[in-house]
């Protein structure tokens, strides 16, 4: 049984599952992935996707008393799934936005239907879920991913070639990113509107250096919630 159950594989995840280690409260940390689990030490975590219907099971068999939601501000159906499976109190933990900088579209298809027009190498740090998506242009494109046997199987189905893909985890500065974009001959890097924390001012930067334009797909959706250091207060007041 656990007081808090923890979801994300995130910076803010990784922090908040810090706070409950320092704080010594029970807790249950969930993630996606093995890889994402690698990565926390001293918590206890769960592993593995699950439906909206397998979380409610959870939720009532740990009798939680808080659910934390710090996933990706992009993984917008798990956060849907959490939220409607959640009957106790819920904590939506939100990552700051960035200034509206780049050219932007609503979604990936967008994105790589503007860039099938345009030539030019592509660097992609978008990650490899949602990587199919940029087939069309996967023969000039480089794409860099999570050094983990699922991110290369992604980029494998979608047709990209092993000397296409940048195998990395970061943090990445300034300084790698603007290498990587020399290197390559890059003229388009396509990022995730993903804040501080997840590197948009350092791609932004390095774009801006190296002379390639900045694709940005915006977030899905506009969301309330609250900042990593407001969440740890309420579990604080709620505990």
């Amino acid at each position: 049984m656990y007081d808090v159950i923890l979801f994300g594989g995130t910076y803010e995840g990784h922090k908040i599952a810090d706070f409950l280690v320092r704080e010594k409260i029970s807790h249950a940390v969930c993630v996606a992935t093995e890889y994402g689990a690698s990565l926390l030490q001293g918590a206890n975590v769960r592993t593995g996707r699950m439906t909206e219907d397998e979380m409610r099971v959870f939720f009532r068999e740990e009798n939680a008393r808080i659910v934390v939601d710090a996933t990706h501000p992009y993984a917008s159906e798990v956060t849907r799934n959490i939220k409607a499976a959640c009957e106790c109190r819920y904590i939506r933990v939100l990552r700051g936005d960035d200034a509206k900088t780049g050219t932007r579209f609503k979604n990936t298809a967008d994105a790589v239907r503007y860039l099938e027009k345009r030539r030019g190498n592509v660097f992609i740090t978008t990650g490899a879920k949602e990587i199919s998506e940029f087939s069309p242009i996967r023969e000039r494109s480089y794409a860099r991913v999570l050094p983990s046997e699922e991110s290369l199987a992604l980029c494998r189905a979608a047709g990209f070639g092993m000397s296409r893909v940048i195998c990395m985890q970061g943090p990445f500065s300034k300084e790698l990113n603007a290498a990587i974009l020399r290197e390559y001959d890059i003229k388009f890097l396509v990022t995730k509107s993903a804040g501080k924390n997840g590197g948009f001012k350092e791609k932004a930067d390095a774009a801006a250096e190296a002379g390639a334009e900045l694709i940005v797909i915006d977030r899905p959706q506009s969301e309330d919630g609250v900042t990593l250091e407001e969440a740890e207060n309420l579990i604080l007041e709620w505990l």
